[in-house]
């Protein structure tokens, strides 16, 4: 009793801040301020990330989710288009429809040249000569569209299946589903930065915030920020202090208090910090790699080597079971190439080409690419035009058609689906949405889409929600 008068559980908890605990601050803020519009019955029940067998036989274990937030141009990438050099510089044939910014209908050709590549004969930039020797492993969407066409609204789109805040990103969804092999890392990790929306890219919104994405970096000596004991705090004391947590813990649970939620995912939070103290800086220490595969990754390339670290990183992440790890693919600078696209997009090419490839091929190397789902995704493409006339001109959004890709997981490598027109606006053959793919990313886990819900003023919603969706079947092996 002299201790509940002194110190109560929650405030041991909010107080005592000796480094471990930090790490899950973000996840822990966002459930408390959104787990209001959580039902009752959700509240009542005990939530944890322990694996769960998936609903039926899944060809994927685990996902890695390259997002390029920003709107790549991948008519500039991976869709070429001839018909655009014979109307370079004049009208379009047709109504280029943008957001009106300026209004251009000057036909814009890609300023680079497409090689044939691979087995499969399709045709890749100058811009990704890495990509061109992987690119047999991928499964392209060329047909993807979506309805928001400015960035912030279709990012969350992209990750979250609407075009607003407050929704759980497709990580938090199947970190809900699936839970984690390895509990000592958390189910779903965030690397890099470079979305316009944050951290809500990855939040788990109100999902319980033991879902949430945790953000990390491809730094041995802090992964994660306040992964490591500070300095002033020994083993000992940390040791003391979880045991007092967990008497505190033991005195709430044998009480009759009416469950906690928030309270419930701030322990496990700290109970996984702990444990990750030596996971997390094992797995980020890339040095361990051997000088071929640190070579494979480009890591110590001036401009790719920072992505090549976080693709590294993915790998050794997946290795450990992690169950869902995004990677941010916006760190080399800035993919909204409004204006001089031409001095801007061979940067940001470079800054992911080697990375990305280097991971599929390492996948493959080590048997990992069959049961791990890679996807490469903007939230939209560029337009054929270009956005102003200027001597630097570039390219406004265009969310009417663009291409993304797939690899791994019993996907069919070397295969396209769906295409654009002959300028690479819009899309005309078996035309596809975010939630077509969010759709199928969970079927290829093992997921039924429509049946991993969660109850949310007075609904069961979902990451798809009322949006139309399908399981692209036609790209399965």
């Amino acid at each position: 009793m002299i201790m509940k008068n002194i110190v109560s559980r929650r405030q041991a908890l909010q107080n005592a801040a000796v480094g471990f605990g930090a790490m899950a601050l973000n996840s822990i803020m966002q459930g408390d301020r959104l787990y209001a519009a959580e039902s009752a019955g959700a509240r009542e029940q005990m939530y944890n990330v322990l694996p769960k067998p998936p609903m039926f036989p899944a060809r994927a274990k685990r996902v890695i989710f390259i997002y390029i937030g920003g709107g790549p141009s991948t008519i500039d990438m991976y869709d070429p288009k001839p018909t655009l050099s014979k109307f370079d510089g004049k009208p379009a044939p047709f109504e280029i429809k943008g957001r009106a910014l300026n209004g251009s209908q000057q036909i814009m050709a890609s300023p680079w040249k497409f090689k044939q590549t691979g087995e499969s004969g399709r045709y890749v930039s100058d811009l990704l000569p890495h990509f061109q020797k992987v690119v047999d492993k991928v499964t392209f969407v060329r047909s993807m569209t979506t309805d928001r066409i400015d960035h912030s609204t279709a990012q969350f789109t992209l990750v979250t299946g609407r075009g607003f805040t407050g929704f759980p990103s497709i990580g938090s969804w199947v970190n809900y589903a699936l839970g984690t092999e390895n509990q000592n890392l958390p189910g779903y990790i965030a690397l890099g930065q470079g979305a316009t929306i944050g951290d809500r890219a990855h939040s788990s919104a109100w999902l319980p915030p033991i879902y949430n994405g945790t953000g990390m970096r491809a730094d041995p000596q802090a992964p994660i920020y306040d992964i490591k004991r500070p300095d002033g705090v020994t083993l000992d004391q940390q040791k003391r202090f979880l045991s007092m947590v967990g008497e505190l813990n033991k005195i709430q649970k044998g009480s009759s208090y009416v469950l906690d939620q928030d309270l419930e995912s701030r322990i496990a939070n700290y109970e996984l910090a702990a444990r990750m103290q030596v996971e997390a800086l094992r797995v980020a220490d890339i040095e361990q790699e051997s000088e071929a595969t640190k070579k494979l990754y480009g890591i110590d390339q001036k401009v790719g080597g920072p992505f090549g670290r976080l693709c590294l990183m993915a790998r050794r992440l997946a290795e450990k079971d992690v169950r869902f790890i995004q990677i941010y693919g916006g760190g080399g600078g800035n993919w909204d190439t409004h204006n001089n696209i031409e001095g801007q997009l061979p940067g940001l090419c470079e800054y992911i080409d080697q990375g990305m490839s280097g991971l599929l091929t390492d996948l493959e190397q080590r048997d990992m690419l069959k049961d791990t789902l890679v996807v490469w995704s903007g939230e939209f493409g560029r337009l054929p035009t270009i956005e102003a006339k200027n001597s630097k001109p570039g390219r406004d959004h265009n969310p009417y058609g663009f291409s993304m890709w797939m690899a791994g997981a019993g996907l069919k490598a070397g295969f396209d689906y769906g295409q654009t027109d002959d300028l690479g606006y819009a899309a005309v053959q078996d035309k596809c949405t975010h939630a077509d793919i969010h759709a199928t990313v969970q079927h290829l886990l093992g997921i039924d889409y429509q049946k991993n819900t969660f109850p949310y003023e007075g609904r069961n919603e979902s990451l798809v929600g009322v949006s139309q969706a399908r399981v692209l079947k036609e790209l399965f092996a």
